[in-house]
């Protein structure tokens, strides 16, 4: 995939689960119904304690932690991507599944960033609240397990090698 058609896709991606959040903001955050009953139900909130772990264990982690964490998933996001691109078999899956994480890690930034939290707005009940961008990044790990499965035996065969020399050209 060309890296134009791939950035695309991925400010969509994020440009969609922005644009829903700020119509939720502006018109919807007191509105609650029923989506699918008994399992979806459209209910907003904001969390402002940065992550579903952190939320549901009551961790203190702040927003520096978080800042730093999600600076590091993006500087981890495109290295990788090139790697599995460059030794992938079946690059569409790669394409595809990194999209996904390269939305889902943008808007993670742009929540901590400029909404101070996320604003989740789907209830599966009874286990949680989430948005797009949780939807992102579990189809991200979806896609990326599902290849890790189906080409195993063929990522057995590269040699570390390889990797090293991919990851020089990210020293230069």
């Amino acid at each position: 995939m060309k890296t134009r058609t791939f950035i695309l896709w991925a400010i969509a991606l994020f440009a969609a689960d922005q644009l829903i959040k700020i119509v939720i903001n502006q018109y919807f955050l007191d509105v609650r119904f029923d989506v699918i009953p008994p399992i979806f139900y459209f209910r907003p909130k904001f969390n402002q304690n940065y992550s579903y772990i952190n939320d549901l264990f009551k961790l203190g982690m702040g927003f520096w932690i978080h800042a730093m964490l999600r600076c590091f998933a993006v500087v981890l996001v495109l290295p990788t991507y090139y790697l599995f691109k460059t030794i992938s078999k079946n690059a569409k899956i790669i394409d595809i599944a990194f999209i996904f994480g390269f939305a889902a890690v943008t808007c993670s930034l742009i929540d901590i960033f400029f909404w101070g939290g996320s604003l989740d707005f789907i209830y599966l009940k009874p286990l949680f609240i989430f948005d797009l961008k949780d939807l992102y990044s579990k189809i991200w790990i979806a896609l990326f397990l599902w290849y890790f499965l189906k080409n195993r035996k063929y990522l057995a065969t590269i040699k570390n090698e390889d990797m090293k020399k991919h990851f020089k050209i990210f020293q230069k």
